[in-house]
């Protein structure tokens, strides 16, 4: 379980993004939701991905079709912590909670917070290892900068 964050977090700072799509398995849940909509349990979110082809859709747009200012992002996540193991779900599926800070820094300007929250995941098993059957992030505050063009 650590080994997959690692590696995810570790993906992403190296803006390795051909590598994320992998850490999914084929039909996926990735959101990004305030915490007011999640906790009132309304639909809105900010984005909203199902599938790994969607993930690698979104890959080729950060690379190839949305222009902005570079940046780096760095993830720094706390220890997941096991709400429940169900049965139900292939592999027996681990869904864990695990806080996350994401700090975006470009090269001219001071390190900002992009992200503070935290993780809802639903991990599997696969012939591959383990997978996010479900990666949603909770992000605490309101506002979100405007500009989310990697995955965080």
């Amino acid at each position: 379980m650590h080994e997959l964050h690692a590696d995810y977090a570790a993906a992403l700072d190296a803006r390795d993004l051909d590598r994320w799509p992998a850490f999914f398995t084929e039909a996926c849940s990735y959101k990004l939701q305030s915490r007011e909509n999640f906790d009132r349990g309304l639909p809105l979110c900010i984005l909203h991905l199902d599938s790994r082809a969607m993930l690698a859709d979104r890959v080729y747009g950060a690379r190839e079709t949305i222009y902005h200012d570079p940046y780096v992002q760095c993830h720094l996540g706390g220890v997941p912590r096991l709400l429940a193991r169900d049965p139900a779900e292939q592999g027996h599926a681990l869904v864990t909670e695990t806080p996350v800070l994401v700090v975006r820094t470009k090269r001219d300007a001071m390190p900002e917070i992009l992200v503070a929250g935290r993780y809802l995941d639903r991990v599997v098993s696969t012939a591959d290892g383990l997978r996010f059957a479900q990666r949603w992030l909770i992000f605490d505050n309101d506002l979100i900068a405007n500009s989310i063009v990697d995955p965080a």
